[in-house]
């Protein structure tokens, strides 16, 4: 049947086919948008390896060079003001090229599609090749931001050598990247640095510190996640008790 436009109906569609629908456009949109970035970090990075490879081939150094560098970066701020040409990116720009001029094809590959933040962490952490191909790569496919990258970096992720076991239901319920680098983290050695501990604590501090540390991540997880509380209440054979430290219940919704 034709409408008066001469226009097909539309037919009726449940409301599980149009989440269907949905989750699909949100899927090529997504995919899209990663494309897009990818090829934004590409094109980035291509001009800063060029600019950068121009100043070491001009054999620009900070102890001579600085001037000839900050009038460059004068004269290009005039031309591109939006553009990041500080005197200090420009040497992070050489810096960039002369790290990885005589790396293998396959981690120019990987570097090439990293946000340019993402790019200057690496080259200052002073890592080799392979540990940075290995970081890369995991960045690319998770879509670790800055942040993540540097803690998995402070975890030594590329020394965890994974294992089938897995205790947890990460996999059937959160996104494929959520869940890898949840299971890392957890598989990862106990590290007291994040709560800024610099001398002894009282345990009931220490508990308050874990708590809001626990309940950040739960929050950067996202949805499926409830925090039911510390110290919280067990009961058995008609007796109450509580835990010394803290007792967390994630429930995963299903």
């Amino acid at each position: 049947m034709e409408n008066k436009n001469n226009l097909p109906s539309i037919s009726v569609v449940t409301e599980s086919e149009y989440n269907s629908i949905l989750l699909r456009a949100v899927a090529l949109i997504e995919e899209g948008k990663t494309t897009i970035a990818k090829n934004v970090c590409k094109s980035v990075n291509s001009t800063h390896w060029q600019i950068g490879q121009l100043l070491h081939e001009k054999k620009l150094e900070s102890t001579h060079g600085s001037r000839v560098v900050r009038r460059l970066s004068e004269d290009l701020k005039l031309r591109y003001p939006k553009m990041g040409v500080s005197p200090r990116q420009l040497w992070n720009m050489k810096r960039f090229y002369e790290r990885y001029q005589c790396s293998d094809a396959k981690v120019l590959r990987a570097v090439a599609l990293l946000p340019w933040s993402h790019n200057l962490l690496l080259i200052s952490k002073k890592l080799g090749d392979e540990e940075t191909l290995y970081y890369a790569e995991e960045t690319i496919k998770k879509g670790w931001s800055r942040d993540l990258l540097l803690n998995a970096i402070k975890l030594k992720m590329h020394k965890k050598q994974l294992t089938s076991f897995v205790d947890n239901n990460f996999t059937s319920v959160l996104p494929a990247t959520q869940a890898e680098y949840a299971n890392e983290v957890f598989r990862s050695n106990y590290n007291l640095g994040f709560l800024n501990v610099t001398e002894p604590l009282a345990e009931t501090e220490l508990e308050d510190r874990l708590v809001d540390k626990v309940k950040l991540f739960l929050m950067e997880l996202g949805k499926g996640f409830t925090f039911i509380g510390n110290q919280y209440p067990l009961e058995f054979n008609g007796k109450t008790s509580k835990v010394d430290l803290s007792i967390i219940e994630v429930c995963i919704a299903l």
